[in-house]
């Protein structure tokens, strides 16, 4: 199969679920892959005639299935980049805009439970507070979610207060670029998937000189 047969593959793939059947047009792929009609025609026949997907033409459109040949192509290209990127030291980089949160960052890093944890795994006992970083670009906002396959340092739960709080899941991380600090994603959490919390050994709005709204990246240890 030729390269650009990838994508209309990994899009039915993704509509059924790999196992499943699509039904679907081929105008209706082809407005899906931002291609003529045509094009889109072309590739589903393509794909038929290499074995890749069976096709049941029905009253406005057609049922695809995908064969263990088309799931194969998959999972090899699926390897191939697992082995490209899920290295050691590899980096994951992402980008978001500063916003201010209600201060409850500032209350559980310091738990003391939760911040001698920081230092033992992080090497530095953490600012006391956090910064938030709302992701907008679609781009970013998958590349956190991807995050959630990579292993982390935890930092486990404890008691304050007569409370009792969840483990938080940490991931080393460079700030703009020189400064060291941590993503933290708590198990317990108000924030929506788009907003990353950053923990650091210095006040980080006060060091970059930066305001709410201004944009700052996160290159992730993962």
């Amino acid at each position: 199969m030729k390269d650009s047969h990838l994508l209309p593959l990994l899009t039915i793939a993704k509509k059924g679920k790999v196992k499943g059947s699509v039904f679907i047009s081929s105008k209706d792929l082809g407005k899906e892959l931002e291609v003529s009609q045509q094009t889109a025609a072309r590739w589903l026949k393509e794909l038929e005639s290499y074995g890749a997907i069976e096709r049941t033409f029905v009253k406005g459109g057609q049922t695809i299935t995908l064969t263990e040949q088309g799931k194969n192509y998959l999972k090899t290209f699926f390897i191939d980049l697992c082995e490209l990127f899920n290295k050691k030291n590899d980096e994951l980089t992402i980008e978001g805009t500063i916003e201010s949160g209600i201060g409850e960052g500032k209350y559980y890093v310091s738990r003391p439970f939760y911040k001698k944890q920081f230092e033992e795994s992080l090497g530095f006992a953490p600012y006391p507070g956090t910064l938030n970083i709302r992701l907008t670009d679609e781009t970013d906002i998958k590349l956190r979610k991807f995050l959630d396959r990579y292993p982390s340092l935890i930092v486990q739960s404890g008691v304050s207060e007569g409370r009792s709080f969840g483990n938080v899941r940490c991931y080393k991380a460079l700030i703009d670029g020189k400064i060291e600090g941590a993503v933290i994603i708590p198990l317990r959490t108000h924030h929506p998937p788009n907003v990353v919390e950053i923990i650091s050994p210095i006040n980080l709005k006060n060091t970059l000189k930066k305001k709410d709204g201004e944009l700052i990246t996160i290159t992730v240890e993962v």
